[in-house]
């Protein structure tokens, strides 16, 4: 193969690439999106606000990335109407549509591996999407810790360079997208407002770990976490937000515990490391908020 007959392939599998982008965002249906690319080494670039149209434009660099061994993901920015459910098997997909849980998208991300989206019709709070997302992972035997309100999820027409998901032939699986409806399953209503009704249930009931969450949603006048969090005055800076949030939830009465809580609760904080470094961050941040409000 001569190197135009090379830059032709190229530039038409880059075609084809950006086509697939395309259509599954927009299945998933928001209109702006986070790119995450890990490289080999570990490094994550965040690429935040992105539309679809924006990342489709970037598919020759992503790539790039891609044959250098990196990870190329999407999730929703800000508060969405989505959850994921991921390590999924063919059976659990069909069980899915039987019961009426119908993925907005799905994404065979290696070999019988599935990722699903589903469409709530409604865009819910990082708390309430993140409980959405943990139900459903458990009742279709989804991944349990990858289900929370801002999990990424892989952008089809790029490969899985996970050594595990290589092929038989020692090459990487490409993840390829099996449907993208972008319909909202037949249950989300009913699904939905059961969540809420066991949430408002339970308020000031259960045990003593859940009842400072419970004091936290019946105390008037505080805004959600997932508010500060895709308010555009902190340009995606999380901390900044988090610390926002935190001072106003001490102003409003919160204890440092709630707050350390919701924190917890309020997003993904596997880039700041282990469980550990995850729990010292969310106490240093609650605790600076406390003192500064006092």
């Amino acid at each position: 193969m001569t190197e135009e007959e090379r830059k032709q392939r190229g530039e038409k599998s880059a075609v084809i690439v950006a086509r697939l982008v395309r259509i599954q965002l927009g299945a998933m249906g928001c209109e702006r999106f986070e790119l995450g690319i890990k490289r080999d080494a570990g490094e994550m670039i965040l690429r935040e606000g992105q539309g679809a149209i924006e990342i489709a434009g970037a598919v020759k660099w992503l790539r790039h990335e891609n044959a250098k061994g990196a990870h190329i993901y999407v999730r929703p920015a800000g508060l969405h109407p989505l959850s994921l459910i991921d390590d999924l098997s063919a059976e659990a997909i069909e069980r899915m549509k039987v019961e009426g849980f119908e993925p907005a998208v799905v994404v065979e991300t290696s070999l019988n591996n599935f990722q699903a989206w589903l469409n709530h019709g409604q865009v819910l709070d990082a708390a309430l999407s993140t409980r959405a997302a943990k139900q459903l992972a458990e009742r279709f035997g989804g991944d349990p810790s990858s289900a929370d309100w801002r999990h990424f999820g892989r952008l089809a027409g790029f490969t899985n360079p996970k050594r595990e998901r290589q092929l038989p032939s020692g090459m990487p699986p490409f993840a390829r997208l099996r449907s993208a409806t972008g319909r909202i399953y037949s249950k989300a209503a009913e699904f939905v407002g059961a969540i809420r009704a066991n949430d408002d249930g339970r308020g000031g009931q259960g045990e003593e770990r859940r009842k400072p969450r419970g004091r936290r949603r019946q105390r008037a006048g505080i805004r959600p976490l997932g508010e500060f969090h895709a308010d555009p005055v902190y340009a995606g800076d999380l901390h900044r937000a988090d610390m926002a949030w935190a001072k106003h939830a001490a102003g409003s009465g919160l204890t440092l515990e709630q707050i350390r809580e919701a924190l917890l609760d309020g997003r993904d904080l596997s880039k700041k490391g282990s469980r550990k470094r995850q729990l010292e961050y969310a106490e240093r941040t609650a605790r600076k908020a406390v003192e500064e409000m006092q």
